[in-house]
């Protein structure tokens, strides 16, 4: 399996080294239960305690934000993989900033995306991985160390589970499925709050509490459309990545980068893309 993922990579640039790229995805991204680095047992360790979280203040997000011991420990642990073995990639996590970020290659790392869900000890939260290039993702991981669902993209494609996926093709707005994380983050101005409105009156029905899994659905097939505000760049690269490998658009809601305005649209096909965007540009 892992011979096919690093494959792509090399296809996507081939300065990168097989031999050198394959011990950091083997023992980071997706081989086995990640038990080399003990990654997942570090998650698992802390997953339904309820002394292993404690509230952060953010400079961007007006809401209270959640920290917990298995974030940062499980990020330590990769980033001294990645330095280890990549030392003039950059790296940038939720947890503890950015390091050589104008680097050619720059891992993103965000170890537990839903941390609400993780703290609430409810299994739909996941650890993010993504590998960009030159601003562009080329690989994106989301693992469920619980659940044990995973699923990974690359220029090869995208694989849940070692089976691949690919985005739903469109059949109409009423049967889209959306996944929102939060309404809260719709209630801030009117605009919003209309967007928010029209999207549950003409699709079949919002998803909520979704987190990285929404995206990870959305390249499997089984949700049409995400879209999400107040977001920052490790809550996007490694879903960009699979996203796209599998069929679908993702931008932001203005149709620059993702996230570049900390909005996301995630769509499963061109219909479902232009359906919101055309709501944005309607309000």
């Amino acid at each position: 399996m892992w011979a096919y993922i690093i494959g792509a990579v090399c296809a996507v640039t081939a300065t990168l080294d097989l031999k050198k790229i394959e011990p950091i995805q083997n023992a980071i991204l997706i081989q086995g239960d990640f038990t080399d680095l003990k990654i997942q047992d570090e998650i698992k360790s802390h997953f339904r305690k309820t002394n292993s979280w404690n509230i952060k203040t953010t400079k961007n997000n007006k809401r209270p934000q959640i920290a917990t011991k298995a974030d940062v420990n499980a990020e330590k642990i990769m980033r001294k993989l990645i330095n280890n073995s990549f030392p003039d990639h950059g790296i940038i996590g939720e947890e503890l900033g950015a390091e050589n970020e104008n680097a050619e290659y720059v891992w993103v790392l965000d170890p537990i995306d839903g941390t609400k869900a993780f703290v609430s000890g409810l299994p739909f939260f996941g650890t993010m991985i993504g590998l960009i290039k030159n601003t562009k993702p080329i690989i994106g991981l989301i693992d469920q160390p619980i659940t044990k669902d995973r699923i990974w993209g690359s220029s090869k494609g995208s694989y849940l589970n070692n089976k691949t996926v690919k985005t739903r093709s469109f059949e109409s707005i009423n049967k889209t499925i959306c996944a929102i994380t939060d309404p809260a983050m719709f209630i801030e101005n009117n605009k919003d709050k209309a967007i928010y409105d029209m999207i549950v009156e003409k699709t079949l029905y919002v998803r909520h509490g979704t987190d990285c899994w929404g995206y990870a659905m959305c390249a499997g097939g089984t949700i049409d459309l995400v879209i999400e505000k107040d977001l920052e760049i490790w809550d996007i690269v490694a879903a960009r990545a699979i996203i796209e490998a599998a069929g679908g658009i993702v931008t932001a809601w203005n149709k620059s980068e993702a996230a570049s305005d900390r909005s996301v649209i995630a769509a499963a096909n061109i219909e479902t893309y232009n359906f919101f965007t055309e709501i944005i540009d309607k309000l």
